[in-house]
Protein backbone atom coordinates (compact mmCIF):
# COMPACT_ATOMS: atom_id res chain seq x y z
CA UNK A 1 0.00 0.00 0.00
CA UNK A 2 2.51 2.09 1.00
CA UNK A 3 4.91 1.48 -1.79
CA UNK A 4 1.61 2.12 -4.56
CA UNK A 5 1.09 5.44 -2.28
CA UNK A 6 4.76 6.67 -2.90
CA UNK A 7 4.87 5.17 -6.64
CA UNK A 8 1.34 7.47 -7.41
CA UNK A 9 3.06 10.75 -5.80
CA UNK A 10 6.71 10.90 -7.37
CA UNK A 11 5.03 9.60 -10.52
CA UNK A 12 2.58 13.30 -10.46
CA UNK A 13 5.75 15.08 -8.40
CA UNK A 14 7.57 14.99 -11.62
CA UNK A 15 4.27 16.31 -13.68
CA UNK A 16 4.56 19.34 -11.34
CA UNK A 17 7.82 20.38 -12.32
CA UNK A 18 7.04 21.41 -15.78
CA UNK A 19 5.80 25.05 -15.88
CA UNK A 20 3.22 24.00 -17.99
CA UNK A 21 0.95 22.51 -15.55
CA UNK A 22 1.81 25.36 -12.53
CA UNK A 23 -1.59 25.61 -10.70
CA UNK A 24 -3.73 24.72 -7.99
CA UNK A 25 -3.50 20.60 -8.90
CA UNK A 26 0.57 20.53 -8.56
CA UNK A 27 0.02 22.42 -4.89
CA UNK A 28 -1.93 19.61 -3.85
CA UNK A 29 0.53 17.13 -5.11
CA UNK A 30 3.56 19.10 -3.46
CA UNK A 31 0.79 18.68 -0.33
CA UNK A 32 0.36 14.95 -0.84
CA UNK A 33 3.92 13.98 -0.84
CA UNK A 34 5.04 16.41 2.24
CA UNK A 35 2.43 14.46 4.14
CA UNK A 36 3.48 10.88 2.77
CA UNK A 37 7.26 11.99 4.04
CA UNK A 38 5.45 13.09 7.02
CA UNK A 39 4.13 9.34 7.63
CA UNK A 40 1.05 11.41 7.80
CA UNK A 41 -0.62 8.24 5.04
CA UNK A 42 -5.06 9.70 5.46
CA UNK A 43 -3.68 13.34 4.90
CA UNK A 44 -1.62 12.00 1.49
CA UNK A 45 -4.99 10.46 0.77
CA UNK A 46 -7.15 13.35 1.35
CA UNK A 47 -5.30 15.23 -1.44
CA UNK A 48 -4.85 12.52 -3.96
CA UNK A 49 -8.49 12.34 -3.40
CA UNK A 50 -8.89 16.35 -4.06
CA UNK A 51 -6.52 15.64 -7.55
CA UNK A 52 -8.45 12.91 -8.80
CA UNK A 53 -11.39 15.29 -8.03
CA UNK A 54 -10.10 17.81 -9.78
CA UNK A 55 -8.55 15.90 -12.64
CA UNK A 56 -12.38 14.43 -13.46
CA UNK A 57 -14.06 17.47 -13.46
CA UNK A 58 -10.89 19.04 -16.08
CA UNK A 59 -11.77 15.54 -17.84
CA UNK A 60 -15.03 15.98 -18.28
CA UNK A 61 -15.02 19.90 -19.13
CA UNK A 62 -12.48 18.53 -22.21
CA UNK A 63 -15.36 15.74 -23.31
CA UNK A 64 -18.23 18.52 -23.30
CA UNK A 65 -16.32 19.47 -26.27
CA UNK A 66 -17.37 16.19 -28.50
CA UNK A 67 -20.60 17.37 -28.61
CA UNK A 68 -21.51 18.73 -31.97
CA UNK A 69 -21.86 22.55 -32.36
CA UNK A 70 -25.00 24.27 -33.15
CA UNK A 71 -26.31 23.46 -36.48
CA UNK A 72 -27.39 26.88 -38.49
CA UNK A 73 -30.22 29.14 -36.34
CA UNK A 74 -29.84 27.03 -33.60
CA UNK A 75 -28.49 27.96 -30.05
CA UNK A 76 -26.29 25.38 -27.36
CA UNK A 77 -26.22 25.11 -23.87
CA UNK A 78 -24.32 22.94 -22.71
CA UNK A 79 -24.73 20.38 -19.72
CA UNK A 80 -22.66 20.03 -16.58
CA UNK A 81 -19.40 19.41 -16.99
CA UNK A 82 -19.00 17.79 -13.69
CA UNK A 83 -21.23 15.31 -14.84
CA UNK A 84 -18.40 12.48 -14.77
CA UNK A 85 -17.29 13.64 -11.45
CA UNK A 86 -20.95 13.89 -10.22
CA UNK A 87 -21.48 10.19 -11.48
CA UNK A 88 -18.43 8.57 -9.76
CA UNK A 89 -19.44 10.02 -6.43
CA UNK A 90 -22.87 8.17 -6.83
CA UNK A 91 -21.30 5.26 -7.40
CA UNK A 92 -22.57 4.93 -11.10
CA UNK A 93 -19.39 5.27 -12.95
CA UNK A 94 -18.97 5.98 -16.43
CA UNK A 95 -18.71 9.50 -18.26
CA UNK A 96 -21.65 11.52 -18.79
CA UNK A 97 -22.16 14.50 -21.19
CA UNK A 98 -25.14 16.67 -22.59
CA UNK A 99 -26.03 19.87 -23.61
CA UNK A 100 -29.78 21.42 -24.98
CA UNK A 101 -30.24 22.91 -28.55
CA UNK A 102 -32.98 25.47 -29.01
CA UNK A 103 -34.24 27.24 -32.03
CA UNK A 104 -37.52 29.22 -31.31
CA UNK A 105 -39.61 26.69 -29.71
CA UNK A 106 -37.90 23.46 -31.14
CA UNK A 107 -35.77 21.97 -28.42
CA UNK A 108 -33.46 19.01 -28.83
CA UNK A 109 -31.52 17.26 -26.02
CA UNK A 110 -28.37 15.66 -26.47
CA UNK A 111 -26.79 13.19 -24.36
CA UNK A 112 -23.88 10.69 -24.66
CA UNK A 113 -22.94 8.00 -21.73
CA UNK A 114 -19.71 6.17 -21.65
CA UNK A 115 -18.85 3.00 -19.70
CA UNK A 116 -21.97 2.85 -17.62
CA UNK A 117 -24.22 -0.01 -16.02
CA UNK A 118 -26.90 1.47 -17.66
CA UNK A 119 -25.67 0.94 -21.16
CA UNK A 120 -26.12 -2.91 -20.48
CA UNK A 121 -29.61 -2.42 -19.54
CA UNK A 122 -30.21 -0.37 -22.66
CA UNK A 123 -28.16 -3.08 -24.54
CA UNK A 124 -30.74 -5.57 -23.62
CA UNK A 125 -33.54 -3.83 -24.69
CA UNK A 126 -32.42 -3.15 -28.32
CA UNK A 127 -31.72 -6.59 -28.32
CA UNK A 128 -35.11 -8.05 -27.35
CA UNK A 129 -37.81 -7.54 -29.49
CA UNK A 130 -40.23 -8.33 -26.44
CA UNK A 131 -38.89 -5.70 -24.71
CA UNK A 132 -39.23 -2.97 -27.78
CA UNK A 133 -42.45 -4.35 -28.96
CA UNK A 134 -44.34 -3.84 -25.24
CA UNK A 135 -43.82 0.24 -25.74
CA UNK A 136 -46.13 1.06 -28.93
CA UNK A 137 -44.38 4.22 -29.72
CA UNK A 138 -40.57 2.17 -30.14
CA UNK A 139 -39.37 1.02 -33.28
CA UNK A 140 -36.23 -0.41 -34.15
CA UNK A 141 -33.52 2.01 -35.15
CA UNK A 142 -30.25 2.15 -37.53
CA UNK A 143 -27.54 5.21 -38.08
CA UNK A 144 -24.33 4.02 -39.87
CA UNK A 145 -24.60 0.30 -38.83
CA UNK A 146 -24.94 1.14 -35.20
CA UNK A 147 -28.35 -0.26 -33.63
CA UNK A 148 -31.05 1.86 -31.76
CA UNK A 149 -34.30 2.78 -30.96
CA UNK A 150 -36.75 5.39 -32.13
CA UNK A 151 -39.49 6.90 -29.89
CA UNK A 152 -42.15 8.65 -31.88
CA UNK A 153 -45.27 10.80 -29.96
CA UNK A 154 -46.76 13.44 -32.13
CA UNK A 155 -43.91 16.51 -32.41
CA UNK A 156 -41.45 14.48 -30.06
CA UNK A 157 -39.08 12.34 -31.12
CA UNK A 158 -36.42 10.46 -28.80
CA UNK A 159 -33.33 8.67 -30.72
CA UNK A 160 -30.89 6.29 -28.47
CA UNK A 161 -28.05 4.89 -30.48
CA UNK A 162 -25.69 1.91 -28.84
CA UNK A 163 -21.66 2.57 -29.96
CA UNK A 164 -19.27 -0.23 -29.74
CA UNK A 165 -21.74 -1.63 -27.04
CA UNK A 166 -19.97 0.70 -24.14
CA UNK A 167 -21.56 4.63 -25.41
CA UNK A 168 -24.96 5.89 -26.08
CA UNK A 169 -26.22 8.62 -27.64
CA UNK A 170 -29.47 9.87 -27.09
CA UNK A 171 -31.65 12.90 -28.65
CA UNK A 172 -34.46 14.26 -27.54
CA UNK A 173 -36.43 16.57 -29.81
CA UNK A 174 -39.66 18.48 -28.69
CA UNK A 175 -42.03 20.42 -30.79
CA UNK A 176 -39.93 19.10 -33.86
CA UNK A 177 -41.46 20.61 -36.91
CA UNK A 178 -39.48 17.72 -39.26
CA UNK A 179 -37.58 15.03 -36.63
CA UNK A 180 -35.12 14.70 -39.28
CA UNK A 181 -33.09 17.36 -37.51
CA UNK A 182 -32.04 14.79 -35.24
CA UNK A 183 -30.06 12.71 -37.80
CA UNK A 184 -28.46 16.26 -38.45
CA UNK A 185 -27.02 16.56 -35.30
CA UNK A 186 -25.76 12.67 -35.52
CA UNK A 187 -24.00 13.86 -38.17
CA UNK A 188 -22.32 16.24 -36.59
CA UNK A 189 -20.71 14.00 -34.37
CA UNK A 190 -17.42 12.50 -35.48
CA UNK A 191 -17.79 8.63 -33.67
CA UNK A 192 -14.77 7.86 -34.36
CA UNK A 193 -13.24 10.30 -31.86
CA UNK A 194 -16.05 9.73 -29.92
CA UNK A 195 -14.62 5.99 -29.22
CA UNK A 196 -10.62 7.44 -28.67
CA UNK A 197 -11.59 9.86 -26.14
CA UNK A 198 -14.34 7.62 -24.55
CA UNK A 199 -13.33 3.97 -24.62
Amino acid sequence: MKKTLLSTLTALTLISTSALYADEITDQMTEALKAYQDKDYKGAMDELKFITAQLQKMDAAENQKLLPEPLEGWQMKEGDSGGQAMMSMLGGGGTSMQAIYTKEKESIEMQIMANSPMISMLSMSISNPALMAADPTATPFRYKKNKGVKKKDGKNTEITLLISGQIMIQVKGSNLKDDAVLEEYLDQIDIKELKNSLL
